[in-house]
């Protein structure tokens, strides 16, 4: 479960680069195997690296489409707050019907007008993603080389691998002129053989 970081923790993860995948749920299951065998886990950290917003389209957006999805909302809305209504006025049962059909027509008005004043800019229905090229798992130096023995990395000793920090291995920013610096050879991921 993701937690919040704290005030302290707004800086990039200090350590070695254990092992990097191609995607999340890879990385994640690398920090779970460290996890399992009962190695410790503080400090481990999983990098993203390489950052680009993806916009998938899903389909066209009709004046049909429009107005059922504010119905559907608007409806929710209505059932909602007809509820809680009821809860607090018993006597109101009418409320049950009422607030459904006031919010399923002011959620279709809301749907067409919202569409109507953006149609000419986007008539398309998108869905929108963070996505990263790479992920690294990142583990402070001293545990690095149990780390790096648990996922079954290859390639790089523990000692050489404890010697290279995270800030030589990972360009920072603005790092000769924007240019992107080549980050140190680590090991293969046994996934890419």
């Amino acid at each position: 479960m993701f937690q919040q970081a704290g005030r302290g923790d707004q800086t990039m993860p200090r350590g070695v680069v254990v092992a990097s995948y191609d995607s999340y749920e890879q990385a994640q299951a690398a920090v779970a195997k460290v996890s399992k065998s009962d190695a410790d886990i503080a400090g481990l950290a999983i990098v993203g690296n390489d950052l680009k917003l993806v916009e998938r389209v899903v389909g066209r957006l009709t004046w049909g489409k429009v107005a059922l999805a504010g119905a559907m909302r608007g409806l929710g809305f209505g059932a909602f707050i007809g509820l809680v209504y009821m809860l607090l006025v018993p006597e109101a049962i009418a409320s049950i019907l009422l607030f459904p059909l006031l919010g399923l027509a002011f959620g279709i008005l809301l749907g067409v007008v919202t569409h109507s004043m953006t149609r000419r800019k986007r008539d398309f229905a998108s869905v929108q993603q963070v996505l990263a090229s790479r992920y690294d798992v990142v583990a402070p130096n001293e545990i690095a080389g149990r780390a790096m023995h648990v996922i079954g990395q290859r390639g790089q000793s523990s000692a050489d691998a404890a010697a290279v920090p995270m800030a030589e291995q990972l360009p920072g920013p603005g790092a000769h002129g924007g240019e992107p610096t080549p980050s140190a050879p680590g090991p293969a991921s046994d996934d890419r053989r």
